[in-house]
């Protein structure tokens, strides 16, 4: 276009050019002329000018006011330092330095992570913002109830807000579950409770407006299955609106999986996916941890195993996840839960934590930690932790 003519006419010298400084006025317009030369030329070979100070308050609009403020050495300097011109995606790590800097200093907060409440299980993980952590188990293993009470318990120690996807749960069970471990007593006057006194109305009241202020539900009303991306969308729409710090996926077969046909296919072969499920699998923990460290969440994604035609008690490899062996590759935290069935080998409310997999080893190391389990109010506790203190 006529407008920018001058680019045509200069063509075979801008052509044979490696390094173009862009010296454009400083102002909103000169910034979006260099947008636009630079897409024009190439951002790979654009270098940016920053005009500097021309007193406390405000910068020089262009190179003359360099010139008339600063003189002409200060001018040659700031070409010969021009910056490369930003390309979306290609970064260098002085683009970072500053949160370096705070990431050595401690001051974004949750270096080393947040404790989990339990000291036996602190020297093994930590609850880092950003992370991904799958956590898997046999059938009634209690992995559900274990990350509802780490989320009570950071609740407590941090302030965070959740949200919940938990698919198995029918709202009112889970809000008694998570009422009980928060109030400490049982809900109901039941047989699983004994003699423990029955949380009061008072309690009551007091708990659902905890519940209120710190979880939020993703559910989904009709008889279709969430995706995981119709998942994120919500639980970026919570973050955005509630400020929630951790997302809570509960389990991983509850979602829509189905991969997309290729029609590329003849007719009669088009129930050929184009994914296998292992594919499927890394491109959607791919997008689940990119939500992580966008919004400085942590997420916790519940994984069953296949199928355990040998089972003989013990606890589950990470690599037993039905589905795929890149939710073990993929997470930066694996855990296995796993409860003691047999009175001969121990308390049968002893509860093994297994931390298998930890990536980031400011944060935690592979080992197990055992906890108990309290039936009458879902708490866990460390082993030599009075029952109804922490």
């Amino acid at each position: 276009d006529i407008k920018y003519q001058y680019l045509w006419n200069c063509k075979e010298y801008l052509q044979k050019a490696s390094r173009i400084v862009l010296a454009t006025d400083g102002d909103t317009a000169g910034q979006a002329l260099a947008e636009e030369l630079a897409r024009r030329l190439g951002r790979e070979r654009c270098w940016r000018v920053k005009w500097p100070k021309k007193n406390e308050v405000d910068n020089c609009k262009d190179a003359n006011e360099v010139l008339m403020f600063l003189g002409a050495d200060v001018l040659k300097e700031v070409i010969d330092n021009a910056e490369l011109f930003p390309i979306r995606g290609l970064f260098n790590f002085k683009n970072y330095f500053d949160e370096i800097d705070a990431y050595y200093n401690r001051t974004y907060g949750y270096e080393f992570g947040l404790p989990t409440g339990w000291r036996a299980l602190n020297e093994f993980y930590n609850v880092v913002p950003g992370e991904l952590t799958i956590v898997t188990g046999v059938p009634n293993s209690g992995k559900s109830e274990w990350i509802d009470a780490l989320l009570c318990n950071l609740n407590e120690t941090a302030g965070w807000k959740f949200a919940l996807c938990s698919m198995e749960n029918r709202v009112r069970e889970h809000a008694r579950k998570l009422l009980e471990k928060h109030i400490k007593k049982p809900f109901f006057d039941a047989s699983y409770g004994g003699s423990a006194e029955r949380m009061t109305v008072e309690e009551l009241q007091q708990g659902k407006k905890w519940l209120s202020d710190t979880f939020h539900l993703i559910r989904c009303e009709d008889d279709s299955l969430p995706s995981i991306k119709w998942v994120l969308d919500l639980a970026k729409a919570a973050v955005l609106r509630h400020g929630v710090r951790g997302l809570v996926i509960d389990p991983y077969n509850e979602l829509d999986h189905q991969r997309p046909v290729s029609h590329s296919l003849p007719a009669h072969n088009r129930l050929i996916c184009d994914r296998t499920e292992t594919e499927y699998v890394s491109q959607m923990l791919t997008k689940v941890k990119r939500f992580a460290q966008h919004h400085s969440c942590h997420v916790w994604f519940v994984a069953h195993p296949r199928q355990l035609h040998h089972w003989v008690g013990g606890p589950p490899n990470m690599y037993d996840i039905s589905g795929s062996a890149h939710f073990i590759n993929k997470c930066d935290n694996g855990i296995v839960i796993h409860r003691n069935r047999d009175p001969a080998a121990g308390p049968v409310d002893q509860v093994q934590v297994c931390v298998r997999k930890v990536r980031n080893k400011v944060a935690g190391t592979i080992g197990d930690a055992f906890l108990l389990y309290n039936r009458v109010t879902g708490e866990f506790m460390d082993i030599d932790e009075p029952s109804g203190k922490r």
